[in-house]
Order: C-alpha cells, then sequence, then structure tokens
C-alpha cells in the first residue's frame, strides 16, 4: 500500500493558521490604538464600539468579532496603557532613594504630558482594569507602587527613611503628583515643560525631606523660570 506522507500538509496547515492568528492580532491592536484616540478626543460619553470600528476602518461586527462589548474593549485598552505606562518605570535606572522617586515623578508627569490619552485610561477613566486602594495595592497588584513600596522598605531597612506604612508614602507621593498633573490638565499652570517637571520635583522631595534621616541636598528652583505652557 502506497503511504500518504502528511507533513507537508501540516506544515501548510500550521502557516496558514499563524498566518491568522497574525492577521488577528495585527487588527486587535489597531483597534485598541483607535479606542485610544477615541478617548483621547471625544472621551469616555462619547465612546462606543461603532466609533472605535468606523476609525480602525472596521463595521461594528468586525469589532465584536474581538471584544464582546464595550466593557471588554475598555479592559483591553487600560490594560495596554497600563504596560505602556510600567514600562517607562522598569527603564528608570538603580539610584538613592531620593533621585529614584523624583525619577519616577518624572517619568508619572512625562507619561501625563506625552501620552494623554494613555495616562486618561490609566488614571482617570474606569476600565476596570484599574488598583482600588487598599486591598488591590496591600496585594501587590499594582507593579509600579509594588516597586516604590519595595525601595522604601530597602531605605527604611538602611536607615536612610524613616519608619512609616511605606504603601502610605507611596499613596501620598501619587496623589501629590496626581494632583500637580490635574491642575495642570485644567490650565493653572503657565509653565513650560522644564519648569513644571522642576516644580514637581521639589513638590516630591518635601515629602522625601520629611522622611530622610540624611542631610539631602535641595533640588534648586531654576531662576529661568519659563512662562509658557507646558506641552
Amino acid at each position: 500500500r502506497r503511504e500518504i506522507n502528511l507533513f507537508p500538509s501540516l506544515r501548510i496547515l500550521c502557516s496558514i493558521a499563524e498566518r491568522v492568528y497574525t492577521v488577528h492580532m495585527d487588527t486587535r491592536r489597531r483597534i485598541i490604538q483607535c479606542a485610544l484616540r477615541e478617548l483621547d478626543s471625544e472621551g469616555l460619553g462619547g465612546f462606543s464600539l461603532r466609533a472605535v470600528g468606523s476609525a480602525a476602518g472596521l463595521s461594528a461586527m468586525a469589532v465584536y468579532r474581538h471584544f464582546k462589548n464595550k466593557e471588554d474593549l475598555l479592559r483591553a485598552v487600560g490594560e495596554e496603557a497600563f504596560a505602556a505606562y510600567q514600562r517607562r518605570v522598569a527603564d528608570i535606572p538603580d539610584a538613592p532613594i531620593q533621585e529614584w522617586i523624583r525619577l519616577v515623578g518624572r517619568e508619572y508627569v512625562g507619561f501625563a504630558l506625552d501620552d494623554p490619552g494613555r495616562f486618561e485610561v490609566c488614571f482617570v477613566l474606569q476600565t476596570q482594569v484599574e488598583r482600588i486602594y487598599p486591598n488591590d495595592f496591600r496585594a501587590g497588584k499594582s507593579p509600579v507602587i509594588s516597586l516604590m513600596v519595595q525601595k522604601i522598605q530597602a531605605a527604611q531597612a538602611a536607615g536612610q527613611l524613616k519608619s512609616a506604612d511605606a504603601l502610605e508614602v507611596a499613596l501620598q507621593l501619587w496623589a501629590l503628583l496626581h494632583g500637580m498633573v490635574m491642575l495642570h490638565r485644567s490650565g493653572r499652570f503657565s509653565l513650560n515643560r522644564s519648569a513644571f517637571l522642576a516644580l514637581c520635583d521639589r513638590a516630591c522631595e518635601l515629602i522625601v525631606n520629611g522622611l530622610s534621616c540624611m542631610r539631602v541636598q535641595p533640588v534648586r528652583a531654576n531662576k529661568r523660570t519659563g512662562n509658557r505652557r507646558s506641552r
């Protein structure tokens, strides 16, 4: 009897399946990117699968093949936005605690200035991905806050920072920077980018210096403070 070699057919089927998966994932990514732009321009009130599909060049039914409903798409957008922010923080080099916190603060403010759509999704809108204090943070569900807590605890153990609840310290720093950013977004600062970042540096410094067991060289205000609006 003549034997049939099935391996070429299997290779062909695997190749077709791989191409179909690639197209599927590319389309999914395109929908998420269009959803981010829609949220940035229209806000949550004008957000719909139909609008996102139109922006992506797809029918509403095509969008439904990738996302069950608007909430499912919002969750995917939230996950993508948080991943983008986490990559920024992960790239921060190791440094003494005062400098590391300053750099984290810069990344948070820079994220708000450079990528307002993703910032909105992460820290303003409800996408069912946001972490809720205290349980989610105590459980370590926020990679950035968990990393900050670990850094603070290590500095406390080394005698560099005073004893305090590390999570509450991280929360206070986050709340301070978020308040600065939201005031900036509402047009309450007439500062250029570098001047606004320096102001945020000094705001973080006030909290860290209050907890420091060491004498810290203060960040001096730039005498040439700009008066152009930050971008």
